[in-house]
């Protein structure tokens, strides 16, 4: 079984490498390679350089590991439902729920490989001037890839049984809605708009949803503060304990579908 999820998730990596859809991540490196020796030539000193340069790399990789991981959950699926190479899988002796978790696997290792080299990118270019490699900025990376993945486990689940765009918007939803953190809640929603139903809403389905916002650790490495190794292990089983849920609820409502 093993072996099946391996070479379906083979098949989805070369379906997005025809689909050329590495050339964004490409064409994001260079932009991220060039980004350091622009903001230097605007700081005012090498420690503003520095902070400016990863605070707005790693908004990036974020806002595109975010998009990426919604395009490719709503598309996993519906991709081959739509081109009707669904049906000759499934007429093998392929269980649905591996289908589902080789369409997973793929995904994971476009999101965590895009990630990386996206990282990697921003961490030479820095280092290129600032004469100092910080492989924080990998640690803070894979974070984003993370909290994507389980955004991308997500959207597989609600494109089982919606159309891609509603998948998407569900998508955006989720990730807004669990990625407000306790500190805006309290001070945005109920101190300064004064909507305590508002709030008590938002927590509610806090509740329920994933919270994003564990994810988010760019601020240790912008301004220079240790990463404890036992909240980063923490964080990853969260997030595999939601992608392993999402794809479990994902599996029971595709092996109901007509197909």
């Amino acid at each position: 079984m093993i072996l099946k999820i391996y070479y379906l998730s083979k098949l989805y990596l070369l379906e997005q490498i025809r689909r050329q859809v590495h050339l964004v991540t490409l064409f994001l490196a260079v932009i991220l390679l060039m980004l350091p020796a622009y903001v230097n030539s605007f700081s005012l000193g090498l420690s503003a350089f520095e902070r400016v340069a990863k605070d707005f790399g790693l908004t990036l990789i974020s806002f595109y590991a975010v998009a990426m991981a919604i395009f490719l959950g709503v598309t996993a699926v519906s991709s081959d439902l739509e081109r009707r190479t669904l049906y000759p899988l499934l007429a093998r002796p392929i269980p649905r729920w591996a289908y589902l978790m080789g369409k997973f696997v793929g995904v994971l290792v476009v999101l965590v490989s895009s990630v990386l080299v996206l990282s990697c990118c921003l961490m030479l270019s820095i280092a290129a001037l600032a004469k100092f490699a910080d492989g924080q900025l990998i640690v803070v990376a894979l974070c984003y890839a993370l909290e994507a993945s389980v955004l991308a486990a997500a959207c597989i689940f609600f494109s089982t049984f919606s159309s891609p765009p509603l998948a998407g918007v569900l998508g955006v939803f989720l990730y807004f809605v669990g990625g407000l953190s306790q500190s805006f809640i309290s001070f945005f929603l109920v101190e300064d708009r004064e909507s305590p139903a508002v709030a008590m809403l938002a927590r509610g389905l806090k509740m329920v949803m994933p919270h994003f916002d564990l994810f988010r650790v760019k601020n240790a490495v912008v301004y220079t503060l240790p990463l404890e190794p036992a909240y980063l292990l923490s964080i990853t089983g969260y997030a595999l304990a939601w992608m392993l849920l999402f794809v479990l609820l994902a599996e029971r409502v595709f092996a109901r579908k007509d197909l």
